[in-house]
């Protein structure tokens, strides 16, 4: 019986692998960091990951036992990878291995297993097909670029429940509105964000709708008061300041869904329940302006740059307050991204405390005061909560003109910092989220 099939099949597994890569590179990169793959790196080694997967997956099908060696390698490669990362803790984090599809799991590392062991026997089986390479490769590039001509962006904007102010209730954006209208929209927009200048200009093009843009440094309070994740993101309001609808906009298209969603909705709406919305919102509205004044003190408007989530999930104990780290998990101050030790002081690279212009502090006497420990934000918060938290996955978003990456400390805990319930978040494993923290990257956005 020929062994053709079984080289075929083994291709086919190859290229559908590189092909769902290829098609789902957000999903793919987020995936990687759950290999410690830096955020810097995901882009190009998501490209690596496919060529390499398309030419064996084109050389196996050609009848190459050299590809067919090589794929077992690479195979072999991969299922190290995963054992590391389930060794460390990260079962349940996606695994990247087709696209946003599949979590790290001993089920997926034994299917690495499993694909491995069936290349590198195939050459033993013999039966190898005889198509040309340059039919295989061709074959091969034309469905890698099928699949990367499918990454298009969603024609609607991305609604969550849990980012931006509440549907169907009253906003306090209504005051930041000259004067009553149909329809408003808030745009939210920060320095830097190359898309939010290409949204902008088509929110005042928009016939009917007074629009109001957000920046974020120069309206903190506003960011506070909607709670949004991150820009460029449209809060559109009725007449009475009710949310009607909301979401995350990449393109003039999504944001048109944003005002097209907003009058289908307004519509809809019966008195009895704008009522009962204003209603209950009035209430929220007071405690929410009392909320916005106690948090984004003036000289902590980089509160914001958490991109609103320090105020749903909480951030992890620091000594400076906002929740800002270095890329081995160690506090950093917000405002400037200086190093503070476990005090909260100002120190220099050797970990001695200094004062703002670099100068040693020193004691009554004139003498260097002693350095303190500076210790990981996550673990810090472990050892004052008594709780075996462990960082674990990430999400981004951009927020000044630069990617932010949002990190989640993680336990086996019923709630989070705050006292409220906890979340599944992106933590691995049986872990929530327990308390969250930031790294600002250089990468522009």
């Amino acid at each position: 019986m020929s062994a053709m099939p079984a080289w075929l099949l083994v291709a086919a597994i190859l290229l559908g692998a590189a092909a769902l890569k290829a098609a789902d590179r957000t999903g793919t990169t987020v995936a990687l960091a759950a290999f410690g793959i830096p955020g810097r790196l995901a882009a190009p080694v998501w490209a690596v990951l496919i060529v390499v997967e398309a030419a064996l997956a084109a050389g196996i099908a050609a009848g190459s036992t050299t590809a067919a060696y090589t794929a077992a390698l690479v195979l072999a490669g991969f299922l190290l990878v995963q054992v590391t990362a389930l060794a460390q803790g990260n079962a349940g984090a996606p695994c990247g291995c087709f696209g946003r599809g599949g979590r790290l799991s001993r089920g997926s590392a034994a299917r690495t297993a499993l694909l491995a062991v069936a290349a590198a026997v195939l050459p033993a089986l013999g039966g190898a097909p005889e198509l040309p390479p340059v039919a295989t490769a061709a074959a091969a590039a034309a469905v890698v670029m099928l699949a990367l001509g499918r990454r298009s962006a969603p024609r609607g904007a991305l609604e969550l429940a849990d980012e931006g102010p509440p549907l169907g209730l009253a906003s306090p954006l209504a005051d930041w509105f000259d004067g009553p209208g149909e329809l408003r929209l808030a745009l939210f927009t920060s320095p830097g964000c190359s898309l939010c200048r290409k949204v902008a200009p088509a929110a005042e093009a928009l016939d009917g709708v007074q629009v109001r843009q957000l920046d974020e440094d120069a309206e903190p309070e506003a960011w506070a008061a909607a709670r949004v994740p991150g820009a460029p993101f449209a809060v559109a309001l009725g007449p009475d300041g009710v949310v009607l609808a909301k979401g995350t906009v990449n393109d003039p298209r999504q944001l048109a869904s944003v005002v097209a969603a907003a009058r289908e909705r307004g519509e809809a709406v019966s008195s009895r329940r704008a009522f009962i919305g204003r209603a209950t919102a009035a209430t929220a509205a007071a405690a929410g302006a009392g909320m916005v004044g106690s948090i984004v003190r003036p000289g902590d408007a980089d509160a914001y740059h958490f991109c609103g989530h320090i105020y749903t999930t909480d951030g992890c104990p620091h000594p400076t307050g906002l929740p800002r780290i270095d890329r081995r998990g160690r506090p950093l101050r917000a405002a400037d991204g200086r190093r503070v030790d476990d005090l909260g002081r100002l120190i220099d690279v050797q970990g001695r405390p200094v004062d703002e212009d670099d100068r040693p502090l020193t004691d009554l006497e004139g003498r260097p005061l002693p350095a303190a420990p500076r210790t990981a934000v996550c673990r810090a918060a472990a050892r004052r909560f008594s709780l075996p938290l462990q960082t674990d996955g990430s999400w981004y978003r951009c927020c000044g003109g630069r990617v932010r990456k949002l990190m989640d400390c993680c336990a086996a805990h019923p709630r989070r910092i705050n006292g409220d319930k906890s979340l599944k978040g992106y933590c691995y494993d049986n872990r929530k989220v327990f308390c969250v923290m930031y790294f600002q990257s250089s990468v522009p956005c």
